[in-house]
Parts: structure tokens; C-alpha cells; sequence
């Protein structure tokens, strides 16, 4: 690690030490203050929105129960209701009986004093199904469909369901030709019913001035910014007094379709608290919108003064740290300059003469130990290099009998000389010969994987001479990969575990497979038998004594290439066992290539 790296991590340590005392109380305190405060403006807003929506809830619906009033008229005097259908259907130029002119009167005062004493009310339209199309319109008097131009309200109780009776829609009308500027309206209905009938034959339509709904909805309007809307059972708009220019109609949507009576909306520029509360009667909902900027003002503040407090901190901080730190780390400089001096060879730096310090007692102290440890690291390294050494020798020391090998060549001779011609046991003496020769004639501990197999196969050819139709060998593997270097004798020990302790004592022909692949950069090697097996016991046994770091047993093993691999490898291979009693044995051998 160089210096300056070493005195910046030294340094933001110290920093974190001495500032992280100073910073949290601040923001603790800070962060309760504004959460308090946010949750209380938060729950007064809520509940000051909820009152002023209900008001104007109350407001809007009473102007609608004007209708009810009408309706009842129609409902409760069946005879009334008759002679008013009777007159529908006369034509302009029928004589008016003294009846007829009796109910024509009576609904003219029924619905005149209503639109003329309430500026709210635009019109009011009474009709029943009739072939004229006949309907009676507030200070006109009966009208035909076929003579007048506002039809709309005429196809919306059309396209009425039957169980809806009342409900509301916007419209923007002309009633005369000659008229340049629509009217908004709010048209809310009201169906009527003849005796015995199930089904609504008639309507009251009453043309509310949308603006004074609007000026209603301003009085729920107090803050800058603020929208305040009111929406049908479908997500139209009713009615809406909309402050905030960046509410459009997608936001309007949005906001309808989340449910909850207080949230927060987020635009695409801003954010926005929610409130909300539903009309059971007229399936209206009456929404307020505020942008959430205003309603934190005071968190906000809040939140500066604690930002601003969270700096002076941070100043005081640095600058205590900084001193601090210069001072400590030319301290700690004479230390790590006493181990650059150790680790190069150079002469240490001069003891300090007495102890004035923690710095001082640690300069003393650790000089001298850190000059034994080294002295002792580079003794114990040398150590194991010439352990590793000597255990190689030795193990190669067990498997290299020159003398066996020259005597074979004598007895191959011998017995080509008796029969005058190859026979088995000359093949086998040739094999064994060739075994011989691989592990004599090659110095170097890694061979290919194609020589280690062709090896192999003279080591199997002589052990089916010995073991006829016991086992028989799979060997699964691309040709791409034969080229790779491999430990010298590395399948021999795995192939005679499987023939010795799998397969000499079960009945009939067994199977030994090698597979070999290269994945990952290694070469995955897999030995299977369907042998004898493993006995639990054994098996752990076996793991157990594969993880030890013993001694060499005094046979060619599982043991010894579990070492030699070691010893070549390192800790990058590793032999794994699997076995299962009467099915049989599987070993993986993991190699880097």
C-alpha cells in the first residue's frame, strides 16, 4: 500500500470518528422534527380538505334535490300524470281542453318559479314517450323534438340503462338558431314512471349553469396552485376549477383510477396530495388537488436549517480531523518507514531512546518482533520448498524399479524363445514392459493425456489377461483435448481400486468408465464402476484421510495420487468419492489445464 493511499484511508477514518458524533444527534433531532411535522400537516390537510369537500358536496346536492321535488309531483298524481301525457299528444293545432289548459298551467308553475328565482337553474324539460315528440321546456311551453336544437339530453335518456334513474352529464347547447355562444350546462335527470309500468316511459331533465357549480368549487379552492374537480361515475369531468396548469387530463385519469380517499400523486413534473370523497346518490366524486411544495413549506425550512447545521458540522469536523491526522500519521510514518527499511534490506531507523507515547512504545516493540517474524517466515518457506522436494523423490523413488524392468526384458526374450513366436504371457511381459518403460523413460512428473492413455491401456490389457471377461473399460472423450498435460500415472491407482475392491468379488462382467472433458479450464475427469461399492463407514474413512496431510502409504494408491496431485497442483485440484453399496463407485478428479 503506498503512502498516500495509506494517509487518505487514514485520514477519512478519522474523520468518520470525529464527525459521526457531531452529525447524529443533528439528524436524529432533525429528521424527528420534520417527520412530525410532515405527518401533522399531512393529517390537518387531510381532515381541512375533507370538511371543505363535504361542503360543497352539500352545496351541489342541494341544487339537485331541486329535482326530486319536481318528480314527485308526476309520481303521486296518476290522474295529474294522465291528463299531462294527454296533452303531449295533441298537435299545435288541437283545441286545448279546460282540463288540458288546467295542466298546462299547473306544470308552468311547477317549473318556472324554480328557473326564474334560482340563478343556478338554466332550464328545466318535463317528457313522457309520445309520437310528437311533444315535451314541456320552463317559460316556453310545449316544444316538439322535431322544432328544437337541443336533442342531446333526448338521446342520453335513450342510452339510459334501466336500473340507472338519475344521473348527470355536462353538455354545451344552443336552444335558437341565431345564437353564437354555446351554454355549459350540468344536466342532471330523472326518470319518471306510469302506473303499473316497470320501466321508465318519461324524464325530468333539469340544465344546471355550470359556472355557478364552479364558483361553489373556488370556495374549496385556498391554496396557490390548487385544482379542485368533479368527476362522474365514468371518470368525466363534471366540474373543475384547475389553478395548476400542469394537471392534464392524464393526470385526471390517473388520479381517478387510485381509490384511496388521501395519496400522493406524482406527475411527470410535480407532486400532488390527494383528496377525495365519493357520492353514493349521484356517483360523483369531488376531488381536491394540491401540489405538495406548498403544503411542506414549513418541513422544508426545517429541513434547510438542519442541511445547514449538518455542514458547520462537517467544517468543525475536517478541520479537528486534519489536524489531528497530520499529526498522528507522521507518527505512524516512522512505523511503516521501520518496515519498508525490514522488507528491503536496509538499515532500520534508530529506536526511540524512551517511551514517550503509545507511538513510541509501539515503534520499540514492533521493530523487533516484525525482524524475528521475517527471519523466521524466510526459514520456514525454505522449509517446506526442500519438504516438497524430498517428498517427490521419494515418491517417485517407490515407483521407478530399474531392475524389474531389465529383468522383464529378459523373461519377454525367454519366453518368445520357448513358443518361437509372441504368446499371452510374452504380451503381458510387453505391456508390463511398456508400463515400465512410460514411468522410467520420461523425467518430467506431467505427461499428455494421450500418453497417460495409452499407458493406461497396457496397464488394463495385462489386468484382463489376469481377471478374463471380469470387466470391461469405456473410455468417453473428445480427441481435441489429448494434448493437455496430465500427472504421469493418473488413471492407473483409480482403475485398480474399481478391478480389486469393486470388481474381483462381484459375480459376472462389470463396467469401468472414464470420462474426460475440458470445462472451465479444467479437465473433468470421472471414474465409474458398477462395482462392490463403498460401506459408509469406509467411505468416510477414506475422505477423511484424502483431506490429511500424512504420510506417503508404501503402496502406489489412491492416497499417493491424492498427494502427488497436491504436491503439482496445489489446492486448484481436489478428488471427490461417491459410493453406494451393490450399485458402485464414482470418482471425480478436477485438474487445471
Amino acid at each position: 500500500m503506498c503512502k498516500n493511499s495509506m494517509k487518505k484511508k487514514f485520514f477519512v477514518k478519522n474523520l468518520l470518528i470525529f464527525i459521526l458524533p457531531l452529525l447524529i444527534p443533528i439528524i436524529l433531532i432533525g429528521g424527528f422534527a420534520i417527520t412530525l411535522t410532515q405527518n401533522f400537516i399531512m393529517d390537518d390537510i387531510n381532515k381541512g380538505n375533507v370538511r371543505g369537500l363535504n361542503q360543497t358536496k352539500e352545496a351541489i346536492e342541494l341544487i339537485f334535490n331541486d329535482l326530486d321535488s319536481f318528480s314527485l309531483n308526476f309520481n303521486l298524481n296518476p290522474l295529474f300524470l294522465s291528463n299531462f301525457k294527454t296533452l303531449l299528444h295533441n298537435d299545435e293545432n288541437d283545441v286545448i281542453t279546460p282540463e288540458s289548459f288546467e295542466v298546462y298551467n299547473t306544470v308552468m308553475n311547477l317549473i318556472n318559479p324554480s328557473v326564474n328565482s334560482k340563478p343556478y337553474i338554466q332550464s328545466i324539460y318535463v317528457y313522457f314517450k309520445n309520437p310528437k315528440g311533444n315535451f314541456f321546456i320552463s317559460n316556453q311551453g310545449l316544444v316538439s323534438l322535431n322544432s328544437f336544437i337541443d336533442k342531446s339530453w333526448y338521446d342520453s335518456f335513450l342510452s339510459s340503462n334501466d336500473g340507472v334513474n338519475t344521473w348527470i352529464d355536462t353538455r354545451d347547447i344552443k336552444q335558437y338558431e341565431f345564437e353564437k355562444d354555446y351554454t355549459h350546462l350540468v344536466t342532471i335527470y330523472k326518470k319518471l314512471y306510469s302506473p303499473g309500468l316497470n320501466k321508465a316511459d318519461g324524464v325530468i331533465v333539469m340544465n344546471i349553469r355550470r359556472d355557478y357549480i364552479e364558483g361553489i368549487l373556488k370556495g374549496l379552492v385556498s391554496f396557490p396552485e390548487q385544482a379542485a374537480l368533479i368527476l362522474d361515475v365514468n371518470g368525466n369531468l363534471v366540474s373543475t376549477v384547475n389553478n395548476n396548469p400542469d394537471i392534464k387530463e392524464r393526470d385526471v385519469t390517473a388520479i381517478d383510477n387510485n381509490t384511496s380517499s388521501f395519496f400522493e400523486y406524482k406527475s411527470q413534473k410535480n407532486s400532488y396530495m390527494v383528496s377525495r370523497i365519493q357520492s353514493n346518490r349521484y356517483n360523483l366524486k369531488y376531488i381536491s388537488i394540491i401540489p405538495k411544495g406548498v403544503l411542506y413549506k414549513l418541513p422544508l425550512q426545517l429541513l434547510y436549517i438542519t442541511i445547514l447545521l449538518l455542514i458547520i458540522s462537517f467544517l468543525l469536523g475536517l478541520m479537528l480531523t486534519y489536524f489531528i491526522t497530520r499529526r498522528n500519521y507522521n507518527n505512524i510514518l516512522g512505523i511503516i518507514s521501520a518496515f519498508e527499511s525490514a522488507e528491503n534490506g536496509k538499515p532500520l531507523p534508530p529506536l526511540p531512546s524512551r517511551v514517550n507515547d503509545e507511538y513510541s512504545f509501539i515503534m520499540q516493540n514492533v521493530i523487533k518482533t516484525f525482524i524475528e517474524q521475517s527471519y523466521l517466515k524466510v526459514q520456514l518457506s525454505e522449509k517446506k520448498y526442500r519438504l516438497k522436494t524430498m517428498e517427490f523423490v521419494a515418491l517417485q523413488s517407490q515407483i521407478n524399479p530399474h531392475f524389474l524392468f531389465n529383468t522383464l526384458k529378459t523373461i519377454f526374450w525367454k519366453s518368445i524363445n520357448l513358443t518361437g513366436d509372441q504368446n499371452e504371457v510374452s504380451k503381458m511381459i510387453e505391456h508390463l514392459s511398456d508400463i515400465l518403460s512410460y514411468s522410467l523413460g520420461i523425467s518430467d512428473k506431467t505427461v499428455t493425456l494421450e500418453e497417460e492413455i495409452k499407458n493406461t491401456i497396457s496397464y488394463i490389457e495385462i489386468q484382463k489377461v489376469r481377471y478374463r471377461d471380469k470387466f470391461r473399460v469405456i473410455w468417453q472423450y473428445d480427441d481435441a483435448i489429448t494434448q493437455h498435460m496430465v500427472l504421469k500415472l493418473l488413471f492407473q491407482p483409480f482403475i485398480e481400486n474399481s478391478i480389486y475392491h469393486g470388481i474381483k468379488e462381484k459375480e459376472g462382467v462389470s463396467y469401468i468408465k472414464i470420462k474426460i472433458a475440458l470445462k472451465d479450464s479444467q479437465l473433468k475427469i470421472t471414474i465409474i464402476d458398477n462395482g462392490l461399492g463403498i460401506e459408509p463407514e469406509i467411505l468416510g474413512k477414506i475422505r477423511e484421510r484424502l483431506n490429511e496431510d500424512g504420510e506417503y502409504s508404501k503402496h502406489i494408491g489412491l492416497y499417493n495420487t491424492n498427494k502427488r496431485l497436491k504436491l503439482t497442483y496445489g489446492d486448484e485440484t481436489d478428488i471427490k468419492i461417491r459410493s453406494k453399496p451393490g450399485l458402485g463407485t464414482v470418482i471425480y478428479v478436477n485438474i487445471p489445464v
